[in-house]
């Protein structure tokens, strides 16, 4: 009876296989990445590996595409890209903006990044958006120079020239703390509970990272050890939002009502917590408390985890080309040439070589390595035809290293790529740090005028060096793509004079 049973389930499994590969013959036509292996398509190559050792094998995999290729999850192909003509394809269709099932595994529900269903997330994104308007952004810059300042204080001490500290916690902590005071307007030196906050969700990420990237633990995760350390984490980063909404929640309410205004100039000046608290939904109903949670969750991870790292890979980067850091603390010396000149948007505009130096950063360290699409109907790309519901895969990583757009050595760090000349030849979707098209980074401008100031309060105050070369670089992927190891500098406090 064994043996029959095991005979049928045989059976049922192959019918089921050769369902899916003929459902998905459209791919025929497309190159599979190689090696492949029959049955498995890639899943050998992913299986049981640590995050590091699986993005290693992701990059070399999707690195051989040309155009388009195709990863095989068994007999189900996910459409892989990285040429600017297929990703300016992509990101510019208003029928593309729906999400693969991986950022299920986010477990962030409506969330503007996890959100599956390009409908509801573009609903979230007309709400949030005034958010992030020019009068908020202006008014956000002060907060992010007295947490900077902080920063630099905790980092004085250890300003020794021989004292090797890891860059990034302090960063990280930084930028919590500027994405808590402008996004809801907490004011406080120190939330309580913040680094429990930090801690928590280094550990969601690096969960997140390691079930993206590994098959097994797709379909059982639940009943893994990593699901129990997860889910301890998420109570307490939940538990952290959910006191400050609630805090929130009952300051407006005890408001007099003249203050709970509708004048939509007013709106546009409140920031992140308060224009979702005071918001209706499109069906006229108001946000849950989970709702809430998971939008500003969403908000304070991704603006701290993406601009901590990249302000991280920019000082290695300062660290190991001191001559490129001359010329950047040279241009801050020029703009902010005196205590008395005043951080603001024109101020912080002028840091232009800056900007340059922070988007070579982004370009070959890019925080968001890669991201997803899922077809709502069938189009062309390539001249291929992709059915509905099929997945895309952008990858971002090598798109950043193609040499017909970046040179024979894509791999050295050169912000002149960035002067205004070299971007007008460049293909317009060659570089996308923050994403592109209508689905971009809603707070893309947000961070730059964060990451600048951080990096200007560093520089004025500490010549950074560090021992690390590029090649030590091995990531990990954790959502975003982090280093195996420390952001290793050493710091030297600068004569008051320089």
């Amino acid at each position: 009876m064994l043996l029959v049973l095991l005979a049928v389930v045989g059976i049922l499994l192959l019918i089921q296989y050769i369902k899916l590969l003929l459902s998905n013959s459209y791919a025929d036509q497309i190159p599979a990445l190689q090696p492949v292996y029959p049955v498995l398509g890639h899943i050998p190559h992913f299986w049981g590996k640590n995050t590091h050792q699986a993005f290693d094998s992701i990059v070399k995999l999707l690195g051989s595409v040309e155009r388009v290729g195709k990863l095989m999850i068994g007999p189900k192909p996910l459409i892989t890209i990285n040429h600017p003509d297929l990703m300016q394809q992509v990101l510019t269709r208003n029928d593309l903006y729906d999400k693969p099932f991986l950022y299920e595994f986010l477990r962030l529900g409506n969330g503007l990044i996890s959100e599956r269903s390009g409908e509801r997330w573009l609903q979230t994104r007309k709400l949030l958006g005034p958010t992030f308007n020019t009068g908020m952004l202006t008014s956000f810059l002060s907060t992010m120079d007295a947490r900077a300042s902080k920063m630099i204080s905790k980092l004085q001490p250890l300003a020794d020239g021989h004292t090797e500290i890891d860059i990034y916690p302090f960063v990280s902590t930084c930028t919590l703390e500027i994405a808590i005071s402008t996004t809801m307007g907490r004011m406080e030196d120190e939330v309580p509970g913040q680094q429990d906050f930090i801690r928590g969700l280094e550990i969601i990420m690096n969960a997140v990272g390691a079930r993206v990237v590994n098959i097994n633990l797709w379909l059982f995760y639940q009943f893994s050890r990593a699901y129990e350390v997860e889910e301890r984490a998420r109570k307490v980063c939940y538990e952290f939002t959910n006191k400050i909404i609630e805090e929130r929640r009952l300051e407006l309410q005890n408001q007099p009502k003249d203050c709970l205004v509708d004048d939509e100039f007013i709106k546009k000046r409140m920031n992140t917590l308060d224009q979702i608290l005071t918001a209706q939904k499109s069906d006229g109903t108001t946000f849950s408390n989970m709702d809430l949670i998971y939008q500003l969750f969403t908000i304070i991870s991704a603006a701290n985890d993406t601009s901590a790292l990249t302000v991280s890979y920019t000082c290695l980067y300062l660290g190991m080309n001191p001559d490129i850091q001359e010329k950047v603390l040279t241009e801050m010396n020029q703009v902010f040439y005196s205590p008395e000149v005043e951080i603001n948007l024109d101020t912080v505009r002028q840091l232009e070589y800056t900007e340059m130096v922070i988007k070579e950063a982004l370009r070959i360290c890019p925080t968001a390595p890669f991201a997803g699409r899922q077809t709502a109907n069938e189009f062309l790309l390539d001249g291929i035809p992709i059915p509905k519901g099929e997945i895309i895969c952008m990858d971002l990583y090598n798109l950043h290293r193609r040499k017909e757009f970046w040179g024979a050595d894509p791999d050295r760090f050169d912000p002149e790529r960035f002067r205004p000349e070299a971007v007008e030849r460049r293909h317009p979707f060659a570089f996308l740090p923050f994403s592109g098209g209508s689905r971009n980074c809603i707070g893309h401008r947000y961070a730059m005028n964060a990451m600048k100031i951080m990096l200007l309060r560093l520089l004025q105050n500490f010549e950074v060096r560090t021992n690390l070369k590029q090649a030590d670089f091995k990531f990990r992927f954790e959502i975003t793509a982090k280093l195996e190891g420390p952001h290793s500098v050493w710091l030297v406090k600068r004569n008051k004079g320089s």
